[in-house]
């Protein structure tokens, strides 16, 4: 019995370990600024009474050329 008890103990610690919160967005406009590169997302989740969510996020100069305009892309 107390086998099992620390068995799941543990199956819950690696579960909720591997778990990871991704927040992600519609790519609308690329851009670079000081050698820097950056993605101007249009963010899932909003509302409909506080209207669509923007943000920018910098990214490496790989993940910006393998990227294009109106695919998604998620941050960690």
């Amino acid at each position: 019995m107390k086998s099992i008890k620390v068995f799941f103990a543990i199956s819950t610690c690696i579960f909720l370990s591997c778990t990871s919160s991704k927040n992600c967005g519609e790519i609308f406009r690329k851009y670079t600024s000081n050698n820097k590169y950056f993605f101007a997302m249009k963010a899932f989740g909003g509302d409909k009474n506080s209207g669509d969510i923007y943000g920018d996020v910098e990214v490496t100069k790989e993940i910006y050329n393998s990227f294009n305009l109106g695919e998604d892309y998620c941050v960690d």
